[in-house]
C-alpha cells in the first residue's frame, strides 16, 4: 500500500463516537425507566377487569338465587375442600374458581364486610384501602350495602348492592359496584 491511498478518507472522531454512544445510552435508559411503568399500568388494568368480572359473577349468583347474596362476612379464598354452597367461600369456588388470580399468579382473597353506613357516607371498613401497601395479600374488599363514588366506597340503603375495592400497584384504589 502506498502512503497516499488513505487521503480524503476520514474515520469518525472520538467526539462523534462518544456522542452516538451517549444518545444510544439515553435511549436505553428511557426504555428501562418507562418499561416498568407500562407493565404496572397493564397489570392494574387487568386487576380492574378482574374486579369487574367478580362483580359480574356476583350478579350471576344473585340471578340464580332470587337476588340474594352469599351468606356471612369475613375472608374467602379459593379452596378445593368442601364449603357451604351459599357462603362466600362457596361462591368463590363455584363462580370464580382456581383461575381467579392476580396478574402475578396469586389467588385473590375476598374480604367481605358490611358497610354499616346507609346515609351515603364513607364505609368505615374501607376508609384506608387507598393507603394500604400493595399487594396487601391480594385482597379485594367486598362491601355489602355500598356503591362507589370514584375510588371511595359509600353506603347505600340497598342491602343487595355490593361495592368492590382493590389497592392498585400504580397509585390509589379502584372501586366498582353492582
Amino acid at each position: 500500500m502506498k502512503k497516499g491511498d488513505f487521503r480524503g478518507k476520514r474515520g469518525f472522531t472520538f467526539v462523534e463516537v462518544a456522542l452516538v454512544l451517549a444518545i444510544a445510552g439515553l435511549i436505553f435508559l428511557m426504555v428501562f425507566i418507562a418499561l416498568p411503568a407500562v407493565q404496572r399500568v397493564q397489570k392494574d388494568s387487568e386487576r380492574q377487569e378482574n374486579v369487574s368480572n367478580l362483580l359480574a359473577a356476583i350478579k350471576k349468583y344473585q340471578t340464580n338465587n332470587r337476588g340474594a347474596l352469599p351468606v356471612g362476612t369475613g375472608t374467602a379464598t379459593y379452596t378445593t375442600g368442601s364449603v357451604t354452597k351459599n357462603s362466600w367461600a362457596g361462591f368463590y369456588k363455584e363462580y370464580l374458581g382456581a383461575d381467579f388470580t392476580d396478574p402475578t399468579g396469586n389467588n385473590y382473597t375476598l374480604n367481605v364486610v358490611n358497610c354499616g353506613n346507609t346515609t351515603g357516607g364513607v364505609c368505615e371498613p374501607t376508609k384506608d384501602v387507598e393507603n394500604k401497601t400493595f399487594p396487601n395479600g391480594y385482597t379485594i374488599y367486598l362491601v355489602i350495602g355500598a356503591s362507589c363514588d370514584g375510588s371511595t366506597v359509600i353506603g347505600t340503603e340497598n342491602p343487595r348492592k355490593v361495592a368492590a375495592t382493590y389497592k392498585l400497584e400504580g397509585a390509589g384504589a379502584f372501586c366498582n359496584h353492582t
